[in-house]
């Protein structure tokens, strides 16, 4: 009996040592450096047109939009557009109209209407990059040729909207969209550009510095995605190289995790940090980041080779070059990689309705020379939290995405037509 006593007494303290850590840990399970208790997360709003980012299924209104059929004789040939600007970069221009007048295209089915007196806007299937690739593509890729853009195209092209029907007229051209997807959008062509001012333009650069306002119109224009090299001209599909939860497929890859924690490929090595290209920050990618352990930065590499190495990078560096925009940025959205953004003053695409800072790294200019500092700052988890948000709504913005859908929401605030609709997406 004493022996039993004896090992009680010996082991009530540790017993009760134990208990009271227990109950230590739950009273402090749940309270802050600071001893003061955690707030539970609040709960989801119910009403989900109070939401933002907004659903894409509850539309601001549902845009009918018109097509104008322009004359074989006015148009770049389908010759052309096959065999020069497929190739393009600026390509959007091709394939935004193939989406919306394709009959076999879900956003054909939502806003094209062949009845011009039920449109709310009406499209002008203008390709001046396509004329303006080929021309440069005859002339050694010099940049200021023009090859009588304006006179053999864009005004042939303009009198013909503006003569043959009376839709241009009935608003002064405020209610037309053309699509200029080249870094200076309009100014490319001096002596015609007057006659499509009036127009909405969609556009892939954003600018907000105050010495491209004149060309880059800001509240006026759609800020859209471009095309890129990989995905539009090479055709690959990023499901070949990663899994449906967005993580690198092994056996493409050879790794199930992604072990590469910068990529970048692109121009230029040489340079300088006062250079106008890039405003310099590209010269910090040669001359010290591509040093470092973990960041796989060079100027180009074959497209499936730059495809698996894209599925298997946690983050992406999107500079500008001549413009803020880089078209890389699509690409790392397609794959799953976390974009670090180094273009202030850039305007995205859709940032009404497009929650860009849940999913992009920005890093400022004057802040680049310790990017490496940046993103070793950021935990797991926030990574993680970005990847995911990445994988599920950055690379839906793309053009082979939604971009129709919110080109279409963009048009409505423009056009300020409140039809409430709830699409069957």
């Amino acid at each position: 009996m004493w022996t039993v006593n004896r090992r009680v007494i010996v082991y009530s303290p540790i017993i009760l040592i134990i208990l009271l850590i227990y109950l230590a840990a739950r009273l402090t399970d749940n309270r802050d450096t600071h001893g003061i208790l955690r707030a539970n997360p609040l709960p989801s709003i119910s009403d989900d047109l109070l939401v933002w980012p907004p659903k894409l299924e509850n539309a601001i209104c549902r845009p009918r939009i018109y097509v104008y059929d322009i004359p074989s004789e006015l148009q770049v040939s389908k010759q052309v557009q096959d065999a020069v600007c497929a190739a393009s970069n600026y390509k959007s221009e091709l394939l935004l109209y193939e989406s919306l007048t394709n009959p076999s295209s879900r956003f054909s089915d939502l806003y094209l209407t062949k009845d011009p007196t039920t449109a709310d806007f009406f499209y002008i299937p203008f390709f001046g990059a396509c004329w303006l690739s080929k021309c440069w593509s005859e002339h050694n890729w010099k940049f200021e040729q023009r090859c009588g853009v304006d006179e053999r195209y864009v005004i042939p092209l303009m009198n013909h909207i503006i003569q043959s029907y009376p839709y241009w007229n009935h608003t002064g051209g405020r209610n037309h969209i053309m699509v200029h997807p080249m870094d200076g959008t309009f100014i490319y062509y001096t002596n015609s550009n007057h006659l499509f001012q009036p127009a909405i333009f969609l556009t892939t650069v954003g600018d907000k510095r105050t010495k491209h306002t004149s060309y880059h119109r800001r509240h006026r224009d759609i800020i859209i995605p471009s095309a890129t090299g990989l995905l539009h001209r090479a055709h690959v599909d990023p499901q070949d190289y990663v899994s449906s939860q967005g993580y690198p497929l092994a056996r493409v890859t050879g790794h199930h995790t992604r072990d590469i924690l910068v990529l970048f490929r692109g121009c230029c090595p040489n340079i300088q940090p006062g250079d106008i290209y890039s405003a310099g920050v590209r010269s910090l990618f040669y001359t010290r980041f591509r040093h470092l352990p973990g960041w796989d930065i060079a100027e180009s590499s074959p497209d499936d080779e730059y495809a698996r190495r894209l599925a298997r990078a946690r983050y992406g560096l999107a500079p500008m070059g001549w413009t803020l925009d880089t078209t890389r940025l699509w690409e790392y959205l397609a794959f799953g990689v976390v974009p670090v953004i180094i273009a202030d003053g850039i305007v995205e695409p859709f940032e009404d309705d497009v929650d860009w800072n849940s999913f992009a790294v920005w890093v400022r200019r004057e802040d680049a020379h310790i990017l490496d500092e940046v993103l070793a700052g950021i935990t797991n988890e926030e990574y993680e939290r970005k990847r995911k948000r990445v994988w599920e709504e950055g690379r839906m913005v793309g053009l082979e995405r939604d971009a129709w859908h919110f080109i279409a929401r963009e048009l409505c605030r423009i056009g300020e037509i409140d039809r409430p609709e709830k699409l069957q997406l």
